[in-house]
């Protein structure tokens, strides 16, 4: 449609002009849409990535070292055994 509009001699040099004009600031603006739009689903995936590791990290993070949890076969000194 714009090149046919750009090629159609029965419509005056200024006129094609305009609307070249206004075609090419209206496919510039709805491109900054689509390129912050998608941005901004990046940002909302990455954030939901990096929830769900957090939830991860904290659900698996073990409550002590193995090495607290095993029992002592060597009394401690100043203990009673």
């Amino acid at each position: 449609m714009a090149y046919r509009m750009m090629r159609d001699e029965r419509i005056d040099v200024k006129t094609r002009q305009a609307w070249f004009k206004r075609y090419t600031d209206a496919i510039r603006t709805l491109s900054r849409v689509l390129k912050e739009r998608e941005e901004k689903d990046w940002e909302n995936r990455l954030r939901i990535i990096e929830e769900y590791r957090k939830r991860q990290n904290t659900t698996n993070a073990p409550s002590a070292t193995p090495s607290e949890n095993q029992v002592d076969s060597q009394p401690r000194e100043g203990s009673q055994a």
